[in-house]
C-alpha cells in the first residue's frame, strides 16, 4: 500500500501532518481524490470537507471544515493550506446555532459606513455557516 505524506495547515494551525491513504478537497471546480503517485497540481480550494483515510481498509477518518485555500500536490506529497480549519468532533452545533442569528442581526443592525465591521462579521457568519454545513454532512465521510 502506497502512502502520501500530507500537511493540512491553516494559518497558525497544523490540523494534521503525517502519511495518508488518500485525502480528498473541495477544490474550486469538485471534489479532488488524491492518492500516492498522483500528477503534480495545484488548485485553490472552496468551502468545504477535507477527509482522509489513513488505511485503505479499516484506517482512521480524518474529516475537518476549512474555509477557502489551496491545495498543492507533488507525487507523494500533499500540502493543504486554509484560511480555517476545525476538525468535526470539535464542531458544537448548538453553540453555532445560537451564533449565526447573532451575527445575522449584528450585520442587519451596522450603518452603511461601518464597512470593515461588516466585512469582518461576514466572514465570522460565513465561516459559521461552512462549520454547520460541514457537521450536518458528517455522515458521508465516515
Amino acid at each position: 500500500m502506497s502512502e502520501i505524506i500530507c500537511d493540512v495547515v491553516a494559518k497558525n494551525q497544523v490540523l494534521y501532518s503525517g502519511s495518508l491513504y488518500s485525502v480528498m478537497v473541495p477544490g474550486s471546480e469538485g471534489e479532488l481524490g488524491i492518492m500516492a503517485n498522483h500528477e503534480p497540481f495545484v488548485s485553490a480550494l472552496k468551502d468545504g470537507v477535507i477527509w482522509a483515510r489513513t488505511k485503505q481498509e479499516g484506517g482512521t477518518t480524518l474529516s475537518a471544515a476549512i474555509m477557502g485555500g489551496y491545495v498543492q500536490v507533488l507525487g507523494e506529497r500533499v500540502i493543504v493550506l486554509c484560511d480555517k480549519t476545525r476538525a468535526l468532533n470539535r464542531i458544537n452545533v448548538d453553540k453555532l446555532n445560537k451564533e449565526i442569528p447573532a451575527l445575522e442581526e449584528r450585520i442587519a443592525n451596522l450603518s452603511e459606513e461601518s464597512v470593515i465591521s461588516r466585512s469582518v462579521l461576514t466572514r465570522k457568519l460565513r465561516w459559521c455557516k461552512v462549520q454547520l454545513a460541514a457537521k450536518e454532512k458528517e455522515d458521508q465521510y465516515v
